[in-house]
């Protein structure tokens, strides 16, 4: 339960020497705390808690022993306190969980049980997703049929459970499992025989070992997958097959057949690739890792305003949502309100949709732009795309996108397992939601 404020909140975080990507990014959420909260929320990166109500105040105090956050009635104010300064975004994700929770604090700390887990997953979900109207879901009918997860544990609960998430529909909407993963650079798409690979980049091992686009990887139970997957319909078997692909540690042994029947063996070892690949007017952003506003501007440095510059978006499934907002303003040529969003309120509802506006850099890009989408370019891939959608200088080839810019809150759960829950639904310049629809050449 919130506290219920009388006026805007102040949230003073001077003293926490917040990365600057953080700070960027609580201040581009701000209107995400204000729809829980139920008022606007002024965050002072360098101010002082001063007492005073109408406060969401932070403290670091080191023999706490987890995020904990709490509502405090009849002063008016929330209290975050952080075991360290890096635990700041963890116990930020308990203000949707405080918001439905019958008591006046909720920690970042595991449910004790499997009957509990199943609860909090239960409670995060009723309260939490915002998109059941936009899936024709009952939410409170897909519980009960998993009601006996209350019974399973281990292997079995987490099967099920991922099962249960899944049926949301949405890639944001899944459980993280702990531990350090990697992607390797193919595109597959799963299907019942094994995930048949669209893309493999002539630079990897799998290449070398003589496996080709439309060469099929071997998968135990290609049904789990897709079962155990969550996406918008139009993506679901990419997502499946990119999950599948995601590798644990330092290297992953792979095998696939193609259609002359010989199976070909390899391992696929990690490292590092360029977020950004540019060669002339050809700009290919694979991620939005921190550094690509800076590597774009590098790259259309070099390339020739009076061509057409091709932007390659394809494959990108996001990253970085302040690296996306910095980006995106390369492109635009004036300030203006290029959709909204409406974020949950961690109550079962939504909060009034609040305009998304946009300025352009100092110096932007001056000649037409031609960007390629496909399913698999999602999240802050398409927070990037959303304002420029519609202006005379920009086409947009190939789609729909994902269909999910997110947002997503999450809860740790048991394990080392998190539920990651999206919490908004955005919207383009007519109202068109972006979520489970995507973008596409045509949207405006």
């Amino acid at each position: 339960m919130l506290p219920s404020f009388t006026g805007p909140v102040r949230w003073p975080l001077g003293g926490l020497a917040l990365a600057d990507d953080v700070a960027s990014l609580l201040e581009l959420e701000a209107a995400e705390f204000a729809a829980v909260l139920g008022t606007p929320v002024h965050i002072d990166l360098d101010g002082a808690d001063d007492g005073g109500p109408d406060t969401w105040a932070v403290r670091v105090d080191p023999h706490v022993a987890a995020a904990t956050l709490e509502a405090e009635a009849r002063s008016r104010r929330l209290v975050l306190a952080l075991p360290t300064p890096s635990d700041l975004l963890d116990g930020v994700n308990l203000l949707h969980s405080l918001a439905h929770a019958p008591t006046a604090v909720v920690q970042d700390v595991e449910a004790a049980t499997y009957a509990e887990t199943a609860d909090r997953i239960r409670a995060e979900l009723a309260h939490v997703y915002p998109y059941a109207e936009l899936r024709g879901l009952d939410l409170v009918r897909v519980a009960e049929r998993y009601d006996h997860l209350r019974g399973l544990e281990g292997v079995e609960f987490w099967d099920e459970a991922a099962r249960w998430v899944a049926e949301l529909g949405d890639a944001h909407t899944q459980l993280i499992t702990p531990g350090p993963r990697f992607h390797p650079p193919y595109v597959a798409q799963m299907r019942a025989d094994g995930a048949v690979l669209l893309e493999v980049p002539d630079d990897t091992a799998a290449w070398a070992a003589g496996v080709r686009p439309g060469h099929v990887l071997t998968v135990a139970d290609p049904g789990a997958w897709l079962a155990r997957t969550g996406a918008s319909p139009h993506q679901h078997a990419l997502v499946a097959g990119r999950r599948f692909l995601a590798a644990e540690g330092a290297a992953r042994r792979f095998e696939a057949y193609g259609p002359d029947g010989v199976r070909r063996a390899w391992t696929e070892e990690r490292r590092a690739r360029p977020s950004v690949v540019a060669r002339g007017n050809q700009v290919h952003i694979r991620s939005f890792a921190p550094e690509v506003p800076n590597r774009l501007r590098e790259a259309l440095a070099r390339a020739n305003p009076d061509e057409e510059l091709v932007l390659d978006l394809r494959g990108n499934v996001g990253g970085s949502l302040v690296a996306a907002a910095e980006a995106r303003r390369l492109f635009v040529r004036r300030a203006a309100t290029f959709g909204s969003i409406a974020f949950t309120t961690g109550r079962g509802t939504l909060a009034p949709a609040q305009p998304l506006t946009i300025r352009p850099d100092d110096e932007p890009w001056p000649g037409r732009v031609r960007v390629l989408v496909d399913a698999l370019t999602y999240s802050a891939a398409e927070d990037f795309l959303h304002p420029l959608v519609g202006l005379p200088h920009v086409e947009v080839v190939g789609g729909p996108t994902g269909g999910g810019s997110g947002r997503p809150h999450t809860r740790l759960l048991k394990d080392g397992v998190r539920l990651s829950v999206s919490t908004a639904i955005t919207f383009t310049r007519d109202g068109r939601p972006i979520e489970f629809r995507g973008i596409s050449g045509c949207s405006r």
